[in-house]
């Protein structure tokens, strides 16, 4: 039995579904770690959107976020608990919208880099795809300006994306030096 499920587990297509579902879940939990403040919460979701496609690679990332969005038509997974089409359409959805996008853009971009500083660029470059997004789609849902929209939806979020951007890129250093994820 022992012998059987290690051999499963070794199977390359079972090892990357375990990822994709992992890094779902961690988004889904990241999601619940939120702060107030405007119509977009603070979370660490775009943590774990961002750690999904640096240590996933470009298209299981996207596949994890993906499977985040589809869990929380069903689940209470996104932030604050909440699921289903309100909430995928809601003033928040054009950055969860955003989430498979980033990941994507994440792998391809950051395993380009050289350098941890690079790296580090390219992590942020990948942040600001939910950015864009996800003010964009704030704008439309409000009818506010592109000045209101950024205020509300970008200014509160960047120096906590900085650090989430440090964060993603010293997990993805430390994790490639230890051979610790290889889909």
């Amino acid at each position: 039995m022992q012998a059987a499920l290690s051999q499963t587990i070794s199977s390359p297509i079972v090892r990357q579904t375990l990822f994709v579902m992992l890094f779902a879940a961690l988004t889904a939990l990241a999601a619940q770690i939120e702060i107030l403040l405007t119509p977009v919460p603070i979370t660490m979701q775009t943590a774990a959107v961002l750690a999904s496609g640096a240590l996933l690679g470009a298209r299981l990332g996207a596949y994890s976020q993906i499977a985040y969005l589809v869990a929380g038509l069903f689940l209470p997974v996104y932030s604050g608990g909440g699921m289903g089409m309100e909430k995928l359409f809601g003033v928040t959805g054009g950055y969860l919208f955003s989430f498979p996008i980033a990941a994507f853009v994440c792998g391809l971009l950051v395993h380009r880099a050289s350098s941890f500083l690079m790296q580090f660029v390219m992590v942020f470059l990948s942040s600001l795809v939910t950015f864009a997004l996800g003010m964009t789609w704030l704008k439309v849902a409000l009818s506010l300006s592109w000045e209101a929209a950024f205020m509300q939806g970008v200014a509160p979020h960047l120096l906590g994306d900085v650090i989430k951007c440090g964060i993603v890129t010293t997990l993805c250093a430390a994790t490639h030096r230890f051979g610790a994820i290889k889909s």
